[in-house]
């Protein structure tokens, strides 16, 4: 039985820049779940193998706790990614590149999306429910994908004037 004081992770004190190493991780997991630890280590063979097998998910789960820990104190939400095989807080600066980059990343997979809709499917095969059903979601998502377009020109061209875009609410 793991000691619960060793490689515990406070959610209430996590800050900005701070790492916290694979080894504390996979620990922290081991004590909040040591039957779903000793699942795996039968699985696997030893605990080794278990860890490898299985960090990317710890990974996931620990973060995931930490953020609803974090959310039901009341706290301040952090940006957490799991990039070099531990969880890194990230910082101001490196939150707003990473949740940028996040974003765009979520409408370049919907625009790809978007694009095998009409071209991988052959509406002549559509009875004319389903094709009218998929007329309808190629519609909504090209309003989606127009959208998202126009602010992005938009933006720049308040930029280019000089002037402030539109604050998010939330």
């Amino acid at each position: 039985m793991k000691d619960p004081k060793i490689a515990s992770i406070d959610a209430y004190r996590l800050y900005k820049g701070q790492t916290i190493s694979a080894d504390v991780v996979w620990e922290h997991f081991a004590n909040r779940r040591p039957d779903t630890v000793a699942s795996w280590v039968m699985e696997h063979g030893d605990e080794a193998l278990a860890r490898a097998a299985r960090m990317p998910q710890v990974l996931l789960q620990v973060r995931g706790w930490l953020d609803r820990d974090r959310s039901k104190a009341e706290l301040p939400p952090l940006v957490m990614n799991t990039a070099g095989g531990g969880i890194n807080v990230l910082t101001d600066d490196k939150a707003s590149t990473y949740l940028n980059d996040q974003a765009f990343q979520g409408l370049r997979r919907h625009q790809r999306a978007s694009t095998r809709l009409v071209a991988a499917v052959d509406e002549s095969k559509l009875t004319g429910a389903a094709r009218r059903e998929h007329q309808n979601r190629i519609n909504v998502h090209s309003f989606i994908a127009a959208s998202a377009q126009g602010a992005q020109r938009q933006l720049r061209l308040l930029k280019q004037n000089g002037k402030k875009a539109p604050q998010l609410e939330g």
